[in-house]
C-alpha cells in the first residue's frame, strides 16, 4: 500500500487539492493494495465520471480557462511530450516558435516572448520546474506536467483536435478530420498499412516520433510539415533522411542523439524556411554545402565535444564515453579499440538495425571506428557559411584555413558562437572576425591540436568582444593578463587545456567585476599551487577544479571569494591540501570526486561547525 501510496502522491504532483480529495475517497474504499492499485491504473477515467473526484478538473480547469489566450495554445503544445518526461526549454521554444506561438512583436524576440510564456507557465504552476537548474543564477532550463494537469492538458487537446497521439490501445479510424499534430509514441506496435492509409495527414504541422523509426513515418501528404522532432529516435538511418527536402515548409528538425546519422543529404539545400536544424549527438563530421542557402537558419547545433551534454543513448552512450576516456589518455589504443568493437556488437545485431532495411552507406557507416576524431572536431563548415546572415546560435562549427574564419564577419546577428579548430595560422584572423559582433554573448573556442595558442594575438589593440557573458576556451593560452581585463561582463569562465603556469593569471582573472562561474578544467592550470588572494573573485559562486593533474595545494585567503556557494573538486590526482575553507562564508555545498580520503576528512575538519548549513556530497 506504501508503494501504492507513493504513486498516487506523485500523480498528485503536490497539488493539495487533489491529495486530499483523492485522500478522502481512497479513505471509503477497502484498505488494500489492490483497491489502491485500480486506482492507479484508472485515474484518468475517475477524474472524468466520479463525482468525488470531478472537482479535482474542475477546479484545474478553471485554471486553464484562466489562462489569457497566448498561453493556452502554448500550453495544449506540452500533450505532445511524453508521461514525466523531461522537457528542455530551448527545445520547447523553439518549437513554439515554428509553430508561431511565439514571433518578433514590439521590439521583443520570438525567443524572449518565448520564454517569457515558460515563465508565465511556472508563475501559474501549470508546469513544474526540472531539476535543470542554472548552479548560478537559478535559471530553470527545463520542466514537465503534473499528471494530473497532463491528463486534462491531453483530453483538452483531444477535444480540440490539436494533437493526436498513436500508441498502445489507440484507435486510429476514430480520428475526425485532418490533424495538426501527430505524436508516434515508443509502445505503438509500427504498423506499416496503418498511418497514411486511415489518417488525414493533409494539414499536418507537426511530427514528433518516440522510440523505433520506421520509414513510413514520412509521408508525402505532409506537404505543410513544419516541425520535424526525431530526437533520441532509435534506427534512423542516413537513407531515411532523403524525403526531408521534400518538406519545402520544415521550420525546425531535431535529429539530436540519432547517435547513427552520419550525413546529411543534400537536399537540405530545399528547405529555404528552416530555422531550427539540431544535429547534436549525431556522428555528423561535416555539413553539405547546400546548407548555405538556408537564408532563414537561426539556430544551427553541430556535434561538439565543447559543450559536453550531446544525448546519447543505450549502447551508444559506451562509444561515447569510450571516445572521451581515449582522448584524455586514461585508456591504451588497444584496449580502446576492442572496447569499441565488442560495444558495437550489440549495436549491429539490435532489431531496428536488422530490420531497418539498411543500405550498403549504412552498413559501411556502422562499421566505422575511427569515430573519436569526428565526434571531437565538431562538423566541418563549408565555404559559404556567411551567407547565414540571420544565424544566431552556431555550435562545434569547424573551420578549416583563413577563408572559412574570415566569413564569420557577415554572421552579425551571432547571439553564441561555438568554433573548432582554430590554431596557430588563423587565430588573427577568427578574433579580428568576431571583434566587432556587439550582440554575441557566448562564445566557445577550442583549438586544432595540441601546441596551437588560441590568444597569442591578443592584448595589442585586439581582444573577445567586450561585452561577452560566457566564454569557454580549450587551447593554450599564453596573453591572459593582456586582455582578460576588458571582459568587465563576463559572467562564466571554463578553462581547458589552458596550461596557465603563473599566479598572476589567475590573479587577472580574479579582477572581474560580474565573474560568477570558474571552471578550471584539464590542464587549464599546471601549477602545484592554486592561491586565491584575498579582495579577489568578489562575484564567484561557483569554482570547478577538475583534473588538474598537477595540482598539489589550494589557498583560500581571508575575504577571498565572499560570496561562493558551490566548490567543486575532482579527480586531481596529486591533490594533498585545501586550506582556508572557513573564510568562505556564504558557502552552500561541496562536491568532491575521486580524491584522497584524507583530504575528504580533513575539509570536514575545516567546516566544523558549520558542517550543519554545508551540504557535502563526496564519491
Amino acid at each position: 500500500m506504501m508503494k501504492q501510496a507513493k504513486i498516487i502522491l506523485k500523480k498528485c504532483g503536490g497539488l493539495p487539492l487533489a491529495i486530499s480529495t483523492i485522500g478522502g475517497f481512497l479513505a471509503t474504499k477497502p484498505k488494500t493494495a489492490i483497491e489502491w492499485r485500480m486506482m492507479n491504473d484508472r485515474i484518468s477515467a475517475e477524474l472524468e465520471i466520479n463525482p468525488e473526484l470531478r472537482t479535482i478538473k474542475t477546479v484545474l480547469m478553471r485554471s486553464y480557462d484562466g489562462l489569457p489566450y497566448y498561453l493556452k495554445s502554448a500550453f495544449l503544445y506540452l500533450s505532445i511530450f511524453q508521461e514525466d518526461q523531461k522537457i528542455r526549454l530551448n527545445r520547447l521554444v523553439r518549437r513554439w516558435i515554428a509553430e508561431g506561438y511565439s514571433r518578433d512583436i514590439h521590439g521583443i524576440t520570438a525567443e524572449q516572448l518565448g520564454r517569457r510564456y515558460f515563465g508565465e507557465l511556472l508563475d501559474r504552476s501549470m508546469i513544474l520546474p526540472g531539476e535543470d537548474v542554472n548552479d548560478y543564477n537559478g535559471k530553470i532550463n527545463s520542466c514537465q506536467l503534473h499528471d494530473i494537469i497532463r491528463e486534462i492538458c491531453i483530453s483538452k487537446a483531444r477535444e480540440e483536435n490539436l494533437v493526436f497521439k498513436v500508441e498502445d490501445g489507440c484507435c486510429l479510424s476514430s480520428t475526425q478530420g485532418p490533424i495538426r499534430h501527430l505524436v508516434i509514441g515508443s509502445n505503438w506496435k509500427r504498423d506499416g498499412d496503418a498511418l497514411p492509409g486511415v489518417l488525414d495527414l493533409s494539414h499536418l504541422r507537426s511530427l514528433t516520433v518516440f522510440g523505433d523509426w520506421r520509414p513510413f513515418f514520412i509521408s508525402e501528404n505532409m506537404r505543410f510539415l513544419r516541425v520535424l522532432d526525431l530526437e533520441d529516435t532509435l534506427g534512423l538511418r542516413d537513407h531515411h533522411l532523403n524525403r526531408v527536402g521534400q518538406l519545402h515548409h520544415l521550420k525546425y528538425l531535431s535529429l539530436r542523439g540519432c547517435f547513427n546519422i552520419f550525413c546529411l543529404p543534400h537536399s537540405l539545400g530545399n528547405l529555404g524556411h528552416l530555422q531550427t536544424l539540431d544535429i547534436r549527438g549525431t556522428r555528423i563530421c561535416e555539413l553539405p554545402t547546400t546548407i548555405t542557402n538556408l537564408g532563414k537558419l537561426q539556430n544551427l547545433r553541430a556535434p561538439d565535444c565543447t559543450t559536453g551534454d550531446d544525448n546519447v543513448k543505450g549502447e551508444d552512450t559506451i562509444n561515447f564515453h569510450l571516445c572521451h576516456l581515449y582522448h584524455y589518455d586514461i585508456i591504451p589504443t588497444e584496449f580502446y579499440s576492442c572496447c569499441l568493437w565488442m560495444s558495437a556488437c550489440p549495436l549491429l545485431l539490435r532489431p531496428q538495425v536488422l530490420d531497418g532495411g539498411l543500405n550498403r552507406r549504412d552498413v559501411l557507416n556502422l562499421t566505422r571506428f575511427n569515430l573519436c576524431d569526428n565526434k571531437l572536431d565538431g562538423a566541418k563548415v563549408p565555404r559559404g557559411i556567411g551567407q547565414l546572415k540571420a544565424l544566431h546560435k552556431l555550435d562545434g562549427a569547424y573551420v578549416e584555413g583563413n577563408v572559412t574564419v574570415k566569413e564569420f564577419r557577415e554572421l552579425t546577428e551571432l547571439r553564441k558562437l561555438g568554433v573548432v579548430g582554430i590554431n596557430n595560422k588563423n587565430n588573427m584572423e577568427f578574433w579580428s572576425a568576431i571583434a566587432d559582433h556587439y550582440h554575441l554573448r557566448s562564445l566557445s573556442v577550442r583549438s586544432n591540436s595540441w601546441g596551437d595558442e588560441l590568444d597569442g594575438c591578443l592584448g595589442e589593440g585586439l581582444s573577445p568582444p567586450s561585452w561577452l557573458e560566457s566564454l569557454r576556451l580549450y587551447g593554450d593560452l599564453v596573453r591572459v593578463t593582456y586582455w582578460i581585463h576588458q571582459l568587465q561582463n563576463l559572467c562564466k569562465l571554463v578553462l581547458e587545456s589552458s596550461h596557465l603556469e603563473q599566479d598572476d593569471a589567475i590573479q587577472a582573472l580574479g579582477v572581474l567585476p560580474n565573474l560568477a562561474v570558474l571552471r578550471l578544467k584539464k590542464y587549464s592550470f599546471v601549477g602545484k599551487q592554486l592561491h586565491f588572494q584575498n579582495t579577489a573573485f568578489l562575484s564567484l559562486v561557483v569554482l570547478e577544479l577538475y583534473l588538474l593533474m598537477d595540482l598539489e595545494s589550494v589557498m583560500f585567503e581571508e575575504d577571498a571569494m565572499p560570496r561562493l556557494e558551490l566548490l567543486q573538486v575532482g579527480a586531481c590526482p596529486l591533490l594533498k591540501k585545501i586550506s582556508g575553507l572557513s573564510v568562505l562564508t556564504s558557502l552552500k555545498e561541496i562536491r568532491l570526486a575521486y580524491l584522497i580520503e584524507s583530504l575528504k576528512q580533513e575539509m570536514l575538519s575545516q567546516l566544523g561547525e558549520r558542517q550543519k548549513h554545508v551540504i557535502v556530497n563526496a564519491v
